[in-house]
């Protein structure tokens, strides 16, 4: 928000501007005028749509509130002594962007009270679709597909508020479909608010989509061929959107097809001899996606919706792994071969219904969710052990799991400065796991049948206060009751806990002007066992690798806190987490028997001290960079009953991604992407310095309605190792480095929105 200088005797302007729907209109521009049409003064508003500054009061004044692709909103006051509040709807317009001239600069980053906010238009210039925006989003990764914020676990991502439930290749194939001229800006939140569940370690993305024009339909289709070694596999979307008077209608179509190729290898160092593993796999790509949802308008403030998807993947994989057992000396002592193939079938089905209520008591909007998610997945595993080993089996898993979500949501406006959500959330899971082994060498039962559910009550609220024009406050508190019922029928054991949380947050920002802004931020999250983690059956994965769950988990606790300062295209950030009973893989080694045993606990207590750097360099014609880095400590100690060293540990982490315009009109571009990450170490095991560089070029073609790539992933890059001691042995996991080259292709459609071209102006230096 732009905030003006505040003289004596002053009144306040206060507002929130959204459209007919309800939903805020960020960014909009508040101009007032005096009788003699000189400006007074003006501002900007935050994304909840709101604005506040104060100025000297008139006998007449006018206030004009004006957005792209909206109808100007005018109101006259004539003798106004004491503080006003508006309440602006806006019409949409027939504004042709093609007419507009637009100079007011908006910034491309922002920082607001519990987020980050970045100006996804700027990034549209090496951008053909939203994965390609999150690519080029400072502070945010996207590396082989996988999209993640550093220091955190799974991230979120949501579209216009809304979390899209979906597993990371149906984000990747659904984001890759969408044109990014669609995108308007990207939300990240470190320190997710109340209002977000408080499960995981998460970062949260928001996606603020633009308005589909009235009478439209369009879509994008996108294709990626991608060479990995002598293997082939592609990945192809297919979207399409359509927005006609009160409906609003979309779809998604997403396959892939071919093999992947993976190489890894395992060392164990024993005192007096030494197993060398090579592991290689052959992984399917096939897949079906599809997604279709739609919006309708009953009046002018509800609307409904619901959104429907459906996907099917089969990860077939041919793996063989090959281990030579050699002595001090380097004599071959014995060798074994295990083949494992895995026939994979999972189906997921999603149906979602959402409804929003506007002008509820003090203009309150209401915004309610519910979601139904069916997973089932259907496997087969045979196992083949040759040489000196003879272990083999064919096991048939099934899992099915069943989710139930809903969830109330609700803001309005209390007086001219605060802003209060408060909402209540239930979710329902149960996940039925089986395995059912046909026959099995060694003549164990390691038949298995758990059930495993979990019942969580949550409520909250957040109050968010403008204290002036320069101070903000955020308080929020959440509560989530849980019960996690664990019952495994193989075992007769039967687990039931009961808990109750509290999770407060609190936000607080100063803004020194329009283009700096501190802030700092609180918040408590939990990190509940999954289903996995828990079930205490034994899987063997190879004669002399078993992998076990533990009934006995409990919820891991984080604790966090985070100053901020973000000056233009510079953002800065300190942070403090507390991480107690981490839950964490463990790998414990029998130097008697030979047997590697991998299992998850609460290993651990974790503090990081961490301090972050991201910056978007752009002040150049032919080229513009992002460069995020991160310096921290990670001071761990082992939980009672682990006798394992405390380990304090400074890391360092770079990542840039720089774009090269080769051509005046920047439709021509070459990109070079790379990442460094130093020595990490904790109590159960460290990860060595590691690098990567990737390398591609896109061009643009008809406006950038065509768009086609070349990339190289990997093309300079190190080996990515982990190493675990557990007594007098040390086992060593070695990630070997791939190259794959992807060639895409993405165009875009649609049928433009014929209207009456309009011609304005806005000169924010006058504001």
């Amino acid at each position: 928000m732009a905030a003006q200088t505040v003289c004596a005797q002053t009144i306040r302007l206060s507002g929130k501007v959204t459209d007919k729907r309800g939903k805020a209109i960020d960014l909009a521009t508040i101009v007032l005028k005096d009788s003699t049409e000189k400006i007074l003064t003006g501002g900007i508003c935050d994304s909840t749509g709101s604005f506040i500054f104060e100025f000297v009061p008139q006998k007449v004044f006018d206030v004009h509130i004006s957005c792209v692709g909206y109808d100007e909103y005018f109101r006259h006051f004539d003798g106004c002594t004491k503080d006003v509040f508006i309440s602006a709807s806006l019409d949409s317009s027939a504004v042709n962007l093609g007419e507009v001239v637009v100079t007011s600069k908006t910034p491309f980053i922002r920082r607001e009270i519990d987020r980050v906010v970045l100006n996804a238009e700027k990034l549209n210039v090496v951008a053909s679709n939203f994965m390609d925006v999150l690519n080029h989003t400072p502070g945010i990764i996207v590396q082989d597909d996988a999209i993640s914020m550093l220091g955190k676990g799974k991230v979120i991502i949501l579209m216009n508020g809304r979390e899209l439930k979906m597993d990371m290749r149906e984000l990747y194939s659904y984001l890759s479909s969408l044109p990014s001229d669609n995108l308007k800006q990207v939300e990240i939140m470190t320190t997710p608010p109340s209002k977000y569940s408080a499960e995981g370690n998460a970062g949260i993305i928001n996606l603020v989509t633009k308005r589909i024009k009235n009478n439209y339909i369009g879509g994008n289709v996108s294709e990626r061929l991608s060479v990995k070694k002598e293997y082939l596999y592609d990945d192809t979307g297919l979207n399409l959107q359509y927005k006609c008077n009160k409906i609003e209608a979309y779809t998604n179509i997403g396959c892939g097809l071919g093999t992947m190729q993976y190489e890894n290898k395992y060392y164990i160092h024993y005192p007096l001899e030494t197993w060398n593993t090579t592991n290689c796999k052959l992984k399917s790509n096939d897949y079906i996606l599809a997604l279709a949802g739609i919006d309708y308008m009953l009046t002018k403030k509800i609307s409904i919706g619901t959104i429907m998807s459906y996907s099917n993947l089969r990860p077939n994989a041919d793996e063989r792994t090959e281990t030579f057992i050699l002595s001090s000396a380097n004599d071959r002592l014995k060798n074994f071969d295990t083949f494992t193939d895995f026939l994979c079938n999972f189906n997921r089905y999603n149906a979602n219904l959402h409804c929003t209520i506007d002008s509820i008591s003090n203009n309150g909007i209401l915004n309610v969710n519910a979601d139904y998610l069916n997973y089932t997945i259907d496997d087969c595993v045979n196992l083949q052990t040759t040489h000196d080993e003879t272990l083999s089996y064919l096991n048939r898993p099934n899992t099915s799991i069943r989710i139930f979500q809903c969830k109330a949501d609700m803001e309005k406006t209390i007086g001219n400065n605060a802003i209060l959500s408060y909402g209540i959330a239930y979710s329902q899971s149960k996940t039925n796991n089986r395995t059912c082994y046909e026959r099995i060498s060694n003549n164990y039962d390691l038949n298995d049948h758990f059930i495993y559910s979990e019942d969580i009550i949550a409520s909250y609220a957040d109050l968010r206060y403008k204290l002036s024009n320069k101070w903000e406050a955020k308080l929020g508190i959440r509560g989530e009751y849980g019960k996690l019922d664990g019952n495994s029928i193989k075992l007769d054991k039967h687990s039931i806990k009961y808990q109750f949380d509290l999770f407060p947050t609190a936000f607080i920002s100063y803004n020194l002007d329009v283009d700096n802004t501190l802030s700092w931020s609180f918040s408590s999250r939990i990190n509940r066992p999954s289903y996995v983690d828990i079930n205490p059956f034994t899987t063997y994965i190879d004669a002399h690798t078993i992998q076990t769950g533990n009934p006995n988990l409990l919820p891991e606790k984080t604790y966090s806190s985070e100053f901020g300062y973000t000056m233009g295209n510079l953002s800065l950030s300190a942070s403090v987490t507390l991480r107690n009973r981490v839950i964490s893989s463990y790998t414990s080694i029998d130097p008697i028997r030979k047997i590697t045993t991998l299992t998850v606990d609460n290993v651990m207590k974790k503090q990081m001290y961490s301090f972050d750097i991201s910056y978007y360099f752009d002040n150049i014609s032919w080229f513009s960079s992002s460069i995020d880095g991160s310096l921290y400590t990670i001071a761990s100690k082992a939980e009672s009953g682990y006798n394992l060293e405390k380990i304090h540990q400074t890391s360092a982490y770079f990542y840039i991604n720089n774009n090269f315009y080769l051509n005046r009109n920047k439709t021509f571009v070459a990109n070079l992407w790379g990442q460094y990450q130093t020595k990490e170490k904790d109590v159960v095991g460290e990860s060595p310095e590691r690098y990567r560089i990737d390398l591609g070029i896109k061009y643009f073609l008809f406006g950038k309605k065509l768009s086609i790539g070349l990339d190289c992933q990997n093309m300079l890059a190190s080996h990515s190792k982990s190493i675990v001691k557990s007594g007098d042995a040390t086992y060593i996991y070695d990630k070997m480095p791939y190259r794959v080259l992807n060639i895409s292709l993405s165009y875009r459609f649609g049928k433009k929105h014929n209207i009456t071209p309009k011609k304005f102006e806005i000169n924010s230096d006058r504001l």
